[in-house]
């Protein structure tokens, strides 16, 4: 109640709200792959940036074997195709789902073909 009637209008109860989440949401250590406990900011932020640059460097992953086992059905790839809502982040063509969707009938096969091929 005191929310929707102070929300976030330049009060005392909205300063105290804000204060007890960042004390709630601080980060006061991390652990690195050893076990160890880094407790300084700068090694903190440092083993934050290796985690993530490690998390999304590009792998090399053999997927060809295990996309040659599965049976591809042109009816499937249509209804999860038509399952994905039109609007939504555009592939690494640049084309979201809904281009897909409204073009459908005129080159289906295509769009199979290289999406499964």
């Amino acid at each position: 109640m005191h929310w929707y009637k102070d929300g976030d209008r330049n009060t005392k109860f909205f300063h105290a709200s804000a204060s007890a989440r960042r004390n709630v949401n601080r980060i006061l250590s991390l652990h690195d792959n050893d076990g160890n406990k880094i407790t300084d900011t700068q090694g903190m932020q440092t083993l934050a940036k290796e985690y993530f640059v490690d998390l999304f460097k590009k792998q090399n992953n053999v997927t060809l074997p295990v996309i040659n086992v599965i049976r591809h059905s042109k009816a499937e790839f249509r209804d999860a195709m038509f399952s994905m809502h039109p609007d939504k982040c555009p592939g690494p063509d640049g084309f979201n789902p809904g281009f897909y969707q409204h073009f459908w009938n005129l080159c289906s096969d295509e769009i199979f073909n290289e999406c499964c091929a």
